[in-house]
């Protein structure tokens, strides 16, 4: 008999639950889009069915240890948009145990995740199992947390204070109770209540690093941010919202900064350095800092929305004065340059191959060198003897005076015109420009070509050889010397984003491109489990719709970075004067080239035409051609 009372009993809790946990998710959880029931059938004990009278979509999971995490089938179930998750008593272990690394691994991110725990353990098993739960590290990445647990006739609902610091924050708190006998709540409280509304005083983990202007830190006597055991606040376009967050949310900031590494880099075991390497080793909760959504590292973040816009381009050296000799040969292209020489050559050719005209009997027929010379004068406009005699000879002269005279005014009309202006070299505006340079553009770190990698853009993918992320102490002596690109951003609302390298000297030396390598969005990036990352995209949504970042930006770039880098900037575009220039000796440079040249080489050959003249009087070049006589008659 007493057997049978117990199995009644039982069956009787069993329905209990069962109601409970119906009316539970269909209060809560009716529009969810995948409830994960987590069930270990290693362990025989009596379990709530389910027997819901409503469409509700349930994905059953069994806990198995794989070898490979990604086929995990907690995993997959979290892959078709589990965010609500129905924990048996048994399973629970396993399911704490395993909520990091699981989640980790998807793809599907979700920060609102619900946990529903039916306790069925009573006594001193179920004391036990409410002291491990409680001090299990995964709690704190679980706000929404529920355990029903029964009482007599009664079922407890209960969860977590999770505001605060531990151990307070693991408080349990009695929400309401559950009467199965009425099928009624006693107090018909919220069994899922807003926590994150008021944090109270809750010490949440951030990275970043020192950046102008998104992150600067302040040492204040009455500041939100901890580091090394010290207050400060935090200046900036991202700095103003981590402020923000905490006087909105009541919490405080314990920052995290490697200035040394900035943003890092996250290796192939899951640890890394930097900003992200903290990220990635959860060493924070969340990282931000001019960071856009590359994608390169969404496998291993959640991404928050975007805040504001930034656009990526290079200061590139500014176009200096043509040199004066070049200008010379700048009037033609290549080709033309190519034509005319062959032209000449081939006039030269017939009009030394063509029968010579009358001449007395005392003239000869001319010799090549003097008809390229004579043809080279007429190519410059000067007096030539032109062949007149036959038609044929008619017809050449006057195509080649026509020709000529042609050539000769388009070119001197084109030097006059170029002359008398400054002549600057063509500037770098684009990206296709910057990859026909093949000069070197220079960053602080890696992440500055992120957004690039994997194009198939050719121009790009030429560009992206010539990037360097030099050693950042020698980048001033870069900038100093103005013979390489140097990247910078464009701010959202129209200043510039630069390193404090440039300076009002310096910064001459350089021209702002006008077409962007690209353009991103600043974002925050948090570990796949943070539960506060809505309030955060809610929060920066406000801001930025109040329009509160061109306020701050124009605050903290007069504040803290070079007015004057950025007027010359801003202006670095406009092109110089152009003033009437008198001609000087530079500009005949090329024409003075040229003679030099020639009075060279004829000296050399004079040289050595006096030393030939020389030799043949010497008794040695007599011999020499006595033995050839000799030779030729034999």
């Amino acid at each position: 008999m007493e057997a049978l009372v117990q199995s009644v009993s039982e069956v009787d809790a069993l329905l209990g639950y069962e109601r409970l946990l119906v009316e539970i998710l269909a209060t809560y959880f009716l529009e969810v889009y995948t409830i994960c029931r987590i069930v270990n059938q290693t362990k025989s004990s009596l379990k709530p069915t389910l027997n819901i009278p409503f469409r509700l979509p349930i994905a059953v999971v069994h806990p198995q240890t794989t070898a490979n995490l990604a086929e995990n089938p907690t995993v997959q179930a979290i892959e078709l948009g589990c965010t609500v998750f129905l924990v048996d008593e048994d399973a629970l272990p396993y399911f704490l145990d395993h909520y990091i690394s699981i989640h980790d691994e998807t793809l599907f991110r979700r920060p609102e995740k619900y946990v529903l725990v039916p306790v069925q353990s009573t006594g001193e098993t179920q004391s036990r199992l409410m002291k491990t739960v409680q001090n299990h590290p995964s709690l704190e990445e679980i706000a929404n947390l529920l355990l029903v647990v029964p009482n007599g006739t009664k079922f407890e609902l209960i969860t977590h204070r999770y505001v605060g610091n531990a151990p307070e924050s693991m408080d349990w708190i009695n929400l309401d109770s559950y009467d199965a006998e009425t099928e009624s709540f006693t107090a018909g409280a919220d069994l899922f209540p807003d926590k994150m509304r008021d944090l109270m005083g809750k010490t949440l983990k951030v990275a970043t690093f020192y950046l102008l202007p998104w992150s600067m830190m302040r040492q204040t006597n009455e500041g939100i941010v901890r580091y090394l055991n010290q207050q400060y606040t935090i200046d900036g376009l991202d700095g103003y919202i981590l402020i923000q967050f905490c006087l909105w949310y009541n919490c405080t900031w314990e920052l995290y900064c490697d200035q040394a590494n900035q943003y890092g880099q996250v290796f192939p075991n899951r640890t890394g350095n930097g900003m992200i390497g903290a990220l990635v080793e959860r060493k924070v909760d969340f990282a931000i800092g001019a960071v856009g959504g590359w994608y390169q590292l969404f496998q291993y973040f959640s991404f928050s929305n975007p805040v504001q816009w930034i656009g990526i381009t290079c200061l590139a050296p500014r176009p200096g004065l043509i040199e004066y000799w070049r200008i010379v040969f700048m009037m033609f292209a290549g080709s033309v340059w190519g034509i005319l020489i062959l032209t000449f050559i081939l006039v030269s050719l017939l009009q030394y191959l063509l029968p010579p005209p009358d001449l007395p009997e005392s003239h000869t027929q001319r010799s090549f060198s003097w008809i390229v010379i004579n043809l080279l004068c007429a190519f410059l406009l000067l007096p030539s003897e032109l062949r007149r005699n036959r038609l044929s000879d008619v017809i050449i002269s006057t195509t080649l005076s026509i020709f000529t005279i042609t050539l000769a005014y388009v070119y001197i009309g084109k030097i006059h015109s170029i002359l008398a202006f400054p002549v600057y070299e063509p500037p770098i505006d684009t990206i296709l420009d910057l990859a026909v340079s093949g000069i070197t553009w220079n960053a602080p770190h890696e992440a500055w070509m992120y957004a690039l990698v994997g194009t198939e853009n050719p121009n790009v993918q030429k560009v992206l050889t010539t990037f360097r992320v030099p050693p950042i102490e020698d980048i001033p002596a870069i900038a100093d010397h103005g013979e390489e690109a140097i990247i910078m951003a464009l701010l959202n609302y129209g200043h510039s984003m630069v390193g404090t390298w440039f300076d009002k000297k310096n910064i001459e030396n350089f021209r702002l491109m006008t077409e962007l390598l690209y353009f991103e969005y600043d974002t925050g990036y948090a570990t796949k489990t943070w539960p506060l990352l809505d309030r955060f995209d809610w929060l920066a949504m406000w801001i930025r719709d109040a329009c509160l970042f061109q306020y701050v930006e124009l605050v903290d770039v007069y504040r803290y970075m070079n007015y004057w880098v950025q007027t010359s900037i801003a202006h670095s575009k406009d092109r110089p004067q152009n003033l009437l220039r008198i001609m000087n000796v530079e500009e005949i440079s090329g024409g003075l080239l040229l003679l030099g040249i020639g009075l060279t080489l004829a000296i050399a050959v004079f040289v050595v035409e006096v030393g030939v003249a020389v030799f043949r009087k010497t008794m040695v070049y007599r011999w020499i051609c006595l033995r050839w006589k000799i030779m030729k008659r034999n």
